[in-house]
């Protein structure tokens, strides 16, 4: 693909990413001169009507957006069962790679930040767009930390009908709301929920609900609470951490209204007025939903127009004896009912604080320490253990990396304590960088930690310049980074060659010289000359020691000799007028239309006159000679008869 040009217009560069549907590369716009980017859609789903359509409405819904935080479209095409979309190159980086660079960001960089977000996605609501898959991959920001929001892929009409995808749930789980990984459908408080995920990392530099599977994280999604945003970064105002408590509640109706709604907030969260905010609370979404689902039984209300019956008048009836005896036996029962109850209080306000008070203990510190000794350690303090394995470069496999609560703090006997224990130098799968252009992998190549990257150019007349052209290890290898050397061996341009020095070499030399080293010749008018003979090359371009691509043509011109003095002849020539012949009887004569064309030193077949004549007339051509050389002339009458002649350099000059 790279190299290939793309509906007449679009030169395909490099490569810059690949997603589930398409491939993303870096082009140039020959017609308006500037670089984009070309979304095309992978050959295996081409066939796939579904996909296509989907891939087409990308095209329609970013189309109807004109935001300045919205990467715009251009053009959409077809060619050849290829589907692509043309659209606004960034240069810059994903959010989720800027996050990875600079976490944590200061809060007053953040905020700007995840304004605009809000901004490009208020945007598209307002215009009936669900976006449906807002992640920090599909952001992009510049070295100014511009925004721009792209991959509306997935994105639909908030008018358009649900699609349903029965095998997998649309979006990445980590930005998942609750209500879409239940498979419901997506709206303006889902991508409310996404939005405040990446606003949760883009504070903490982590994911709330990190998982090793997206069941996993999906799960949690449904059932575990927001951890707070200032458990991990207490510098976080309260204000802030309330627009993500908003944002995240699990049940949509607790979010907000819309993303406007949510913008305003954002925009005074630093205001000196909120800062003593108090921590957003709502109710316990579990135990609401539990309560909900309790069945309440209600007895019937009986009205004034209810049936009595027979038995109800019997009972009416009864004598008075046996109503107070009921009643007798009423009040005893309820004064032994009493008694128990008092007695039991007392017993409980003297025994029950005892049975359920609680210790407080200091977490013992454990970092470190080997995991089984590290448990030992926390359960001999009456705490609880949760186990969380992390990736470490500088920590011993099985030991602790870090815990929480840390050490020292007061905590309730039988609280639970986070150990996060290493699993060692974590291996990856080695990507596929072929076809990668090495600018771009200089930027992100560091982040994956490899021991060392080691670059190898070599010539290449097919690929283009700086693309890699192989790798070491291979594809799809598993490696420990920090333990791996990354070989790239990548295209250095078409071959160079120096320039010959052509000066005084005549033309048959200057073919033998630029053939041997892989050039050509283009010949240029020449010029006059006192120190360069004629027929010899008096300039070329490039110049000589200059580095060129194989093949590339130079430009020679040749040495016309020294000048010689010029002489000026002024020459009549006389035009005999006839009558036209065929002229009517009685009329005028008719006029000769003549034109006379000259040749000279300066001029070659140059119009002299054009004109029509009814006399005979004498034109004076000022003809300009060299020594030995000669002019000549030509007159055409009635565009059929032609006169020639010759006038000589004049004797004695």
């Amino acid at each position: 693909m790279i190299g290939r040009r793309i509906g007449g217009r679009y030169q395909i560069l490099s490569r810059l990413g690949e997603g589930g549907m398409a491939l993303v590369y870096k082009a140039k716009d020959l017609i308006l001169d500037r670089l984009v980017s070309v979304k095309i859609l992978r050959s295996d789903l081409a066939s796939d009507e579904e996909f296509v359509k989907r891939f087409h409405r990308e095209a329609e819904s970013v189309a109807s957006l004109s935001h300045p935080n919205i990467v715009a479209i251009y053009d959409i095409g077809e060619e050849d069962d290829l589907y692509y979309i043309v659209m606004e190159y960034v240069h810059g980086m994903s959010l989720k790679e800027f996050i990875k660079d600079y976490s944590p960001l200061a809060i007053s960089e953040a905020v700007p930040i995840m304004k605009q977000i809000d901004a490009a996605i208020a945007h598209a609501h307002a215009h009936g767009i669900i976006h449906r898959d807002i992640k920090p991959h599909n952001i992009l920001i510049d070295e100014s930390e511009h925004v721009k929001v792209t991959d509306f892929g997935i994105a639909m009409a908030v008018s358009s009908a649900t699609i349903t995808f029965t095998h997998s749930i649309m979006g990445s789980a980590h930005y998942l709301s609750p209500e879409q990984a239940k498979g419901g459908k997506a709206t303006v408080k889902s991508d409310i929920y996404s939005l405040g995920i990446v606003m949760f990392e883009l504070l903490t530099g982590r994911v709330p609900f990190p998982g090793t599977s997206p069941v996993s994280v999906a799960l949690k999604q449904l059932k575990e609470p927001m951890p707070f945003p200032r458990d991990f970064r207490p510098e976080i105002p309260q204000s802030l951490e309330n627009i993500i408590i908003r944002a995240l509640a699990k049940n949509p109706g607790d979010r907000y209204a819309n993303v406007a709604e949510m913008y305003a907030d954002l925009n005074t969260a630093l205001s000196p007025e909120r800062s003593g905010e108090e921590r957003l609370v709502f109710p316990d979404e579990e135990t609401v939903e539990a309560d909900a689902e309790k069945t309440i039984k209600i007895p019937p209300l009986k009205t004034e127009n209810d049936p009595i019956t027979d038995q109800a008048v019997i009972e009416a009836d009864k004598p008075k004896k046996k109503k107070k005896l009921r009643a007798k036996r009423l009040l005893t029962m309820l004064g032994i009912l009493i008694l128990l109850i008092t007695t039991g209080l007392i017993i409980g306000l003297a025994v029950l604080p005892k049975l359920f008070y609680v210790a407080n203990v200091q977490v013992p510190n454990v970092v470190g320490q080997n995991y089984i000794q590290a448990k030992q350690i926390v359960t001999d303090h009456h705490l609880k253990v949760k186990r969380i394995a992390q990736a470490s470069k500088n920590v011993q496999k099985n030991s602790v990396i870090k815990q929480n609560p840390e050490s020292g703090t007061e905590v309730k006997a039988g609280s639970k304590i986070i150990l996060f224990v290493s699993t060692g130098q974590s291996t990856i799968n080695v990507d596929n960088y072929v076809g990668y252009d090495r600018d771009s992998l200089l930027n992100t190549l560091p982040d994956v930690g490899y021991k060392d990257v080691v670059w190898h150019a070599v010539d290449s007349s097919t690929v283009p310049e700086g693309q890699v052209i192989s790798q070491s290890p291979m594809p799809g290898k598993r490696v420990v980074p920090s333990k791996t050397v990354l070989r790239l061996t990548y295209s250095g341009g078409e071959p160079q060659v120096t320039v010959p020095d052509l000066s005084g070499k005549t033309k048959n030399e200057v073919v033998r010289m630029l053939k041997a080293a892989g050039l050509s010749p283009e010949y240029m008018p020449g010029d006059y000359s006192d120190s360069v003979a004629k027929g010899e090359v008096i300039s070329q371009e490039p110049v000589a020691g200059k580095q060129v691509a194989k093949g590339t043509k130079i430009v020679v011109s040749f040495s016309k000799g020294k000048k010689q003095a010029m002489a000026e002849v002024d020459q009549p020539i006389k035009v005999v007028y006839s009558a036209n012949s065929n002229a009517n009887a009685g009329s005028n004569s008719q006029p000769s239309h003549v034109q006379i064309y000259y040749t000279d030193a300066n001029h070659h077949d140059s119009l002299f006159a054009d004109e029509e004549i009814t006399e005979t007339k004498t034109y004076t051509i000022p003809f300009q000679l060299l020594p030995g050389t000669q002019g000549s002339y030509r007159i055409v009458i009635d565009d059929n008869k032609e006169k020639t002649g010759t006038v000589d350099y004049p004797n004695g000059q």
